[in-house]
């Protein structure tokens, strides 16, 4: 991402980006495996690349209540400067809510002729790749960047691809798709929750929009009459975010931001992912352990797999899929419990999960009686596991399953209650 600085001059880190960082673009080597080991199968999930907002309502509410201050004479300076460039912004975003942005497609792109690149031997003449998408647009058209990459870089390669609500639960595991889901499984996720009065509690005790607002409006307390201060603050700053990742070359909103609001601003982010997705103690788990549907299938499958001529599955959803995947292992932090979620921001940072994150779990084998050996990669860059390394990097995937299927069936056994 381009240098992007706050009003007092801060650099907008990637922690402050949140889900809305931008995929990396410099990577370490990976480290080598042990003599005589080569990539065998690839099990690979990915989030979908960079997007446009997701609600059209949070661009649309920005830009009525800066006419409507332009139209009454209320707008600073400032407050000027920012209508203008969000009229441009609304453009871009008519009729795009949710899309895959021309930066997205490209990052999927990248991270497929990487993936050829790194391990060239599992996409050789007669190998296939199998892939599955969730059955949104943006999603599905990271699939077809991420295959169309492959396909040019290994014509001779056989790719099957599939977006089916049958395979939703196995990709999705918060779809209404997946038949362990249940109704208060669903509320969990949206306006309404249980712990939606706590969050808007502390937001309302955290933020201040009238600081914000100050700096746009020449009259005090001049948004109440128009809309909930607090949520066009919300509302500016989700666009803020999601600049970086549209095509609109130098454009940017941080700049009606501090850093400590971002900061604020960023812990919001971290509560609700943490009270949906983890192990969280006044949640009752539920959005972690409907994981066990997501991980059945890659153990599964690479089973199958292994045992067919298919070296490459890829699964293409979404974000809070894979904060709740490594919570259910307990991968990396992602397993911490706290009493309070307003304090998840200290135990998880979800800029660990940006556009176009990926997992893989690469195995390599070296012969018919040697145990195969796991390479786990996070936005391309090895995982630690809780587990003993037989080499830096690399461990027994045998022992990854037996560690991985006493948490699956715990899972299990929690849904069916």
């Amino acid at each position: 991402m381009a240098s992007q600085r706050t009003l007092d001059g801060k650099q907008v880190s990637d922690w402050m980006m949140g889900v809305n960082r931008l995929y990396p673009a410099e990577f370490q080597d990976l480290p080598a495996p042990p003599k005589g080991y080569r990539p065998v199968y690839l099990s690979h999930y990915g989030r979908h690349g960079s997007r446009y907002i997701t609600d059209a309502g949070l661009y649309q509410t920005v830009l009525r209540v800066l006419r409507r201050g332009a139209a009454d004479s209320c707008l600073t300076p400032l407050g000027q400067s920012a209508l203008e460039r969000f009229e441009k912004v609304a453009e871009a975003y008519d009729m795009r809510m949710g899309e895959l942005t021309p930066l997205g497609a490209l990052q999927q792109k990248e991270i497929a002729g990487r993936m050829v690149a790194r391990f060239p031997g599992l996409f050789d003449e007669g190998a296939r790749v199998e892939a599955n998408s969730t059955n949104l647009e943006r999603t599905m058209l990271s699939m077809l960047n991420f295959t169309q990459t492959l396909v040019s870089l290994r014509p001779d390669l056989s790719i099957g691809t599939d977006a089916s609500r049958k395979l939703m639960g196995a990709i999705n595991q918060h779809s209404p798709e997946n038949p362990r889901i249940t109704a208060e499984d669903l509320k969990w996720k949206y306006t309404g929750s249980p712990w939606w009065d706590d969050f808007f509690g502390y937001f309302h005790g955290a933020v201040d929009w009238k600081a914000f607002c100050g700096r746009l409006f020449t009259v005090p307390g001049y948004v109440e009459g128009l809309c909930d201060p607090f949520e066009f603050e919300f509302d500016f700053y989700q666009v803020a975010l999601n600049m970086p990742s549209i095509p609109l070359k130098g454009m940017s909103f941080f700049d009606l931001f501090t850093a400590e609001d971002l900061d604020l601003l960023g812990r919001m982010d971290n509560y609700s992912f943490y009270v949906a997705k983890s192990l969280y103690p006044g949640s009752n788990g539920r959005g972690c352990y409907l994981s066990e549907s997501v991980w059945g299938d890659i153990l599964s499958r690479t089973r199958e797999d292994l045992a067919s001529d298919v070296r490459v599955r890829l699964r293409f959803g979404h974000d809070g899929c894979m904060m709740a995947m490594f919570a259910m292992l307990g991968l990396e932090g992602w397993t911490s419990e706290i009493e309070d979620p307003a304090d998840a921001w200290k135990v998880w940072d979800v800029s660990r999960i940006p556009m176009a994150s990926n997992l893989q779990l690469v195995l390599f084998g070296r012969g018919a009686t040697d145990p195969l050996l796991l390479l786990m990669l996070l936005n391309e860059e090895p995982v630690e596991l809780p587990l003993k390394s037989v080499a830096p990097g690399y461990y027994l995937w045998d022992e990854f399953v037996a560690y991985c299927s006493p948490l699956i069936d715990s899972a299990r056994e929690a849904l069916s209650k």
